[in-house]
């Protein structure tokens, strides 16, 4: 089976803030007032995926700021789309399902804090839901996706 992995960040893998400081894993300081701290199990979730299918991470913030995360966070993806690559519905920014992913791929699993922001109507699609990550530590909202995740290597074995 052919797996695409869709990767939320903000909210979902990392958390961008404006505090002097947070309880969370410091990532990186994108500016002068802006600090990015990544979530507990964030690079184990990463890793299950891409060892898993193609990752593509899907995010409504800049490019630039977006592949500094991917970087730090060692996201192979095979693209990366970003705000500019959000569509605008009732002045809100949403996420479209690409045919081609749907073509190429046995199932699609978006992973994302926000589903209310994704387009789909396809049976092929999996949307996993963590809970929103605001840099809490010892945050583990993303346990249940990974347990998840690992069930589909497992369930493939059994269908053999």
């Amino acid at each position: 089976m052919k797996y695409l992995f869709l990767l939320d960040l903000d909210h979902t893998l990392i958390y961008g803030s404006y505090a002097p400081t947070e309880p969370a894993t410091f990532l990186f300081q994108y500016h002068k007032y802006l600090k990015v701290y990544k979530r507990d199990l964030a690079e184990e979730l990463v890793r299950l995926c891409q060892s898993q299918g193609d990752v593509i991470v899907y995010t409504t913030a800049l490019r630039r700021y977006a592949k500094r995360i991917c970087s730090l966070l060692k996201i192979d993806f095979i693209e990366l789309l970003s705000r500019k690559n959000c569509i605008t519905v009732n002045g809100k920014l949403r996420k479209q399902i690409k045919s081609e992913w749907i073509v190429n791929y046995d199932r699609i699993v978006i992973i994302d804090d926000s589903p209310n922001v994704w387009i789909t109507n396809s049976e092929t699609i999996e949307i996993l839901v963590p809970d929103e990550f605001r840099g809490q530590a010892n945050d583990f909202g993303l346990e249940p996706i990974i347990s998840i995740i690992h069930k589909y290597k497992n369930h493939e074995k059994n269908l053999y």
